[in-house]
């Protein structure tokens, strides 16, 4: 399941899965409306859980399972609510882009 010398990068693609989140959705609605509202606690803490894992996690290389750096962000030349962030790892030199969808930015509000 897990490549060796990329566990932290597969963990993180595995807890951000549909495959593993939607069941477990399903689930969470089978106890709450089947057999109590109480559930829903317990459901909560576990989906918290899962995406504060992941936040801890952070974003990792692909390649070589490091930690990705942000090495920059621009905006879209051709719309503006549009930010483009560049992930870099510092090992290897892998790339990834990142596409950000602002607001319209009016007041300090987005």
């Amino acid at each position: 399941m897990f490549r060796s010398g990329h566990v932290f990068y597969d963990l993180r693609e595995l807890l951000g899965s549909p495959k593993l989140l939607l069941p477990l959705l399903l689930l969470a609605g089978f106890f709450v409306f089947f057999f109590s509202f109480q559930f829903i606690y317990i459901f909560a803490l576990l989906y918290g859980a899962i995406f504060a894992a992941r936040a801890l996690i952070g974003r990792r290389c692909p390649k070589c399972d490091g930690p990705l750096q942000e090495s920059g962000a621009e905006r879209d030349k051709t719309n503006a609510f549009v930010m483009h962030i560049l992930w870099r790892c510092p090992r290897d030199g892998y790339e990834e882009k990142e596409d950000i969808k602002g607001g319209s930015g009016l007041f300090g509000a987005d």
